[in-house]
């Protein structure tokens, strides 16, 4: 979170007045559903212990508040986001999860053009971070109708063209397209393979982060060096190179910082700051609120109990997506989910966004076991009546 972020104009309060609206909402889906009836059990429980985690290191928070700018950071960014996993219901509610998806295909997508002159003048990834969840909605590519996938492709080629820089949003939109191509060739791949590609992605990032941690070696540091020179200009005209190394010190800061406090089980709370000589929001030496890095966020505010709560989750259901059902979009669903996971080791910003609000909707949707009985051709129909 830059300082920007932190200094609230009207279209901040806009923002802060449509959240609480959308939570109200998220509520009164939570207390209509009979969610236990098609989620299976370990699924509950582990919902149950992290929206629970969530909920304690927010009542944390709110002790440890100090002054005007951690109310505002709570309110408006961690207690906010703590509470987007209740889209789950959304997901779990198979119509109203149809309703979400039509809304972003009939009327976000094509209505996104419009903010493109808007992001020319303001910010470059206005555009690209609002349609984000164009790397989810190309696993729909076919299922759907044909100006459907003519639309999410043309979103897809704006999105990554209008801003180069934002390395993230290309690494999604390149390993959905992989997903794509594994359900072409789904004749040739086994559920063996899937199951094993699940695990190889759950395992890549805990494996490299024990060898920078025990072994001294840093993937990041790797990446750079054996890929300088791919340049691109960014907003203020200089040049930018994207396999620089802007990560390690994000994962040195928080380290230290937790290893200052002592809090690495239960971390710091929402709304917690980290120690940086990087950054300094806003200029009295308090340190950062949040970093780039959203499971170093989590692990600040959450600590390692939350992580690993948040990361037995998400194996469990993606795990579910992939060997209990039968259609091919759990399944590449299922592979996406612990892509997301992988990323979250480099990237994804913890906000209350579109980017996470689908995402925890299709959680819900592939932990519905009415959804993952659909055959290919009944989920072609599901999108096809959009």
């Amino acid at each position: 979170m830059n300082s920007a972020a932190v200094t609230l104009g009207w279209s901040s309060y806009l923002a802060l007045i449509l959240r609480y609206i959308v939570i109200y909402f998220f509520i009164r889906v939570y207390v209509r559903s009979k969610w236990s009836f098609d989620i299976p059990t370990q699924v509950q429980w582990l919902y149950i212990f992290f929206i629970s985690w969530n909920l304690f290191e927010c009542i944390r928070g709110i002790f440890l508040a100090k002054d005007y700018w951690d109310w505002k950071v709570f309110f408006l960014y961690s207690f906010t986001f703590s509470l987007i996993p209740l889209a789950f219901f959304i997901g779990r509610d198979i119509q109203l999860a149809k309703s979400t998806l039509k809304l972003f295909l009939k009327i976000l997508l094509p209505f996104g053009f419009l903010l493109i002159p808007l992001t020319f003048v303001t910010n470059e990834e206005l555009y690209s971070r609002i349609m984000i969840p164009i790397s989810l909605f190309i696993l729909f590519i076919p299922f759907v109708k044909w100006r459907w996938k003519l639309l999410i492709v043309l979103v897809a080629i704006v999105s990554v063209s209008i801003a180069l820089g934002f390395r993230t949003n290309i690494i999604k939109i390149t390993f959905s397209l992989i997903l794509l191509l594994i359900y072409y060739l789904r004749v040739f791949l086994n559920l063996r393979i899937l199951k094993l590609l699940h695990l190889f992605t759950f395992l890549v990032p805990i494996i490299l982060l024990g060898l920078a941690i025990w072994g001294n070696y840093n993937f990041f540091t790797n990446i750079a060096e054996n890929n300088a020179g791919n340049t691109v200009e960014n907003k203020d005209g200089k040049l930018e190179d994207l396999a620089g190394d802007s990560r390690t010190f994000l994962y040195v800061d928080i380290f230290s910082t937790l290893n200052r406090t002592g809090h690495w089980l239960i971390g710091e709370g929402a709304a917690s700051k980290y120690d940086t000589v990087f950054f300094d929001d806003l200029g009295d030496g308090r340190g950062r609120y949040a970093s780039e890095v959203g499971m170093l966020n989590i692990l600040l505010n959450n600590g390692l109990i939350g992580v690993i709560i948040y990361t037995l989750l998400l194996f469990t259901i993606s795990r579910i997506a992939i060997t209990q059902s039968n259609n091919m979009l759990c399944k590449l669903i299922g592979l996406f989910i612990a892509f997301r996971w992988l990323i979250s080791f480099i990237e994804e910003f913890t906000d209350f966004d579109l980017n996470f609000y689908f995402f925890w909707i299709v959680l819900g949707l592939v932990s519905n076991y009415t959804f993952r009985k659909l055959t290919n051709k009944e989920i072609k129909l599901f999108f096809q009546s959009i």
